[in-house]
């Protein structure tokens, strides 16, 4: 969310401090919106925003502050909406004001989709910056959430982790497994393991992936990774 109570207080210490500055004055439905926002009245918030895209569909507070809405609500599983809508509003967003692509990267609001492929893409990310953002998720078939996941850091070391049951009593754990990675081209990473789960095949240590956007496959997993669980499936 535009952090409006933040940017009052920065106006008033760029006076203090004699610095000419330009004010971008609110519209009335974006004033309204705002409002509805800080009670948390999502409904109303979204009217507003929306009647003020009614006006100028190229509106990047209007579009911005739409995208946290529809975001907050996803993250309560309330499917108003689809995530690609909310990145159409966003990229609308940075269209017309530049400087959302750095808050985007910091807003609370939007951080169900901070992980997301879509998402560091609008915000102008590089692609291995991008790709050390994301999170990825295997399928979710039940109600204990994703299967397995990865994460890769800038540093060239990545962790997997997976869920599985113990034999001798069924608790759930979620063992981890550690590596380094490297580039062999845009698309395609070199992958060491320190040691492989039992579950696999083959006891392989070495593993090309082959990456996608937002998709993800490894070698030796029968299935995808992507950059998004499925947080309502339970």
């Amino acid at each position: 969310m535009t952090p409006i109570r933040t940017y009052l207080l920065t106006i008033f210490l760029l006076i203090g401090f004699g610095i000419p500055l330009i004010a971008e004055p609110l519209s009335v439905t974006n004033r309204k919106a705002i409002d509805a926002f800080y009670q948390k009245n999502w409904s109303q918030a979204k009217m507003w925003f929306k009647e003020s895209l009614k006006k100028n569909p190229n509106d990047p507070y209007a579009n911005y502050n739409l995208a946290c809405v529809y975001t907050i609500l996803l993250s309560q599983c309330e499917n108003l909406t689809e995530e690609q809508d909310v990145f159409q509003l966003l990229q609308q967003a940075v269209t017309y004001k530049k400087t959302y692509k750095s808050l985007m990267l910091k807003d609370k609001d939007l951080s169900l989709l901070h992980n997301t492929y879509r998402f560091n893409e609008i915000a102008g990310l590089s692609p291995k910056e991008l790709f050390t953002n994301i999170i990825w998720f295997g399928p979710s078939p039940g109600a204990y959430g994703p299967i397995s996941e990865i994460k890769f850091d800038a540093n060239g070391s990545f962790e997997l982790s997976l869920v599985a049951f113990r034999e001798s009593d069924g608790t759930l754990e979620k063992p981890k497994y550690r590596g380094k990675y490297q580039w062999i081209s845009e698309q395609v990473i070199q992958l060491e393991f320190q040691k492989l789960p039992s579950s696999l095949p083959h006891q392989t240590k070495k593993r090309q992936a082959r990456w996608n956007k937002d998709k993800l496959e490894i070698e030796g997993f029968d299935y995808q990774f992507q950059d998004t669980p499925d947080r309502c499936s339970a």
